[in-house]
């Protein structure tokens, strides 16, 4: 049966191999600054005047990115925050990075325990009444931890309320509430939101998935100093990571005078892919993969 499996795990690998593209570039912030992750996020004549930055996390986990389309994220540049490590991610992004937890994000992933929390805090001052970002929630826990524990979790407060929430609804984003389901189909959430990378045909990034574009608005205090948390864990163990990817330029102030809109819906693109369909042999390798990608769940 090992051997079936990895014969399978072969095939699966060769098609991977064959869809490879040129990967995005990283540069962690043991090289660059929070200040200077937090500028990347702000859009020309945002309205926005950023008046503090700070971040905690293992300064290896996350920074900013550029080449982004090459592996189809979703936007070309912008910042990436990980609960691994971020340089891995084109490779192999199940790192203990040995950060310290945020037990505040256990209000959002069912209460369950953090480890290798990356948060990037920015205090600023709108012109406006809202403020609005656009990101993409990734991870490599998907699809063997949908519907459980290891519910890895993202999430923007502002003046302390959590934005980060699924189109439509007022679900934080996390594994268990935007996916296709496991790998049998079950517990499946918000997959038209849902990009499934299980078999590698949407990035070659060391991903399972990865959500559509998501905007982010909130209501702000215009001309006074108001808080924006950006963090992201991993839940109940310190493996198979996340990633939340924040478009540069995409931090505006909206909804006031003159202002544009915010309609707090999914960005722009790319359109969602839909499920494969159930195939034989390709059947084979995902069991084949997931035996000996996850012998955690057996222990």
């Amino acid at each position: 049966m090992r051997l079936l499996g990895l014969a399978a795990v072969a095939v699966f690998s060769v098609g991977i191999a064959s869809a490879a593209q040129a990967v995005p570039a990283f540069t962690d912030l043991t090289t660059t600054t929070p200040e200077a992750l937090a500028n990347l996020l702000l859009a020309e004549n945002s309205g926005i005047t950023i008046n503090s930055v700070a971040y905690t996390g293992a300064n290896v986990a996350s920074g900013s990115f550029t080449n982004g389309n090459s592996s189809n994220i979703g936007f070309d540049s912008g910042v990436a925050l990980t609960s691994g490590t971020l340089n891995t991610l084109p490779t192999s992004f199940n790192t203990n990075n040995v950060a310290l937890p945020n037990p505040a994000l256990e209000e959002y992933n069912g209460g369950n325990p953090t480890f290798n929390a990356s948060t990037l805090t920015i205090e600023f001052t709108p012109v406006g009444n809202e403020v609005s970002l656009l990101y993409v929630f990734g991870s490599n826990d998907y699809q063997f931890s949908v519907g459980t524990a290891f519910n890895d979790v993202f999430a923007a407060e502002v003046n302390g309320e959590n934005r980060a929430l699924v189109p439509g609804t007022d679900l934080p984003v996390t594994i268990n509430t935007v996916n296709c389901g496991d790998f049998a189909g079950n517990n499946a959430a918000n997959c038209d939101l849902f990009r499934d990378n299980r078999f590698g045909d949407i990035t070659d990034l060391d991903l399972e998935g990865l959500t559509q574009i998501f905007e982010l608005t909130a209501s702000v205090t215009p001309g006074a100093i108001n808080t924006l948390i950006l963090s992201i864990a991993d839940s109940s163990d310190s493996f198979f990571d996340s990633v939340a990817f924040l478009q540069a330029g995409s931090f505006v102030s909206c909804g006031g005078p003159g202002l544009p809109e915010c309609d707090g819906g999914p960005g722009p693109g790319p359109e969602p892919v839909p499920e494969p369909g159930t195939i034989g042999l390709l059947g084979l390798a995902v069991l084949g993969a997931a035996a000996l990608r996850r012998s955690r769940r057996a222990q």
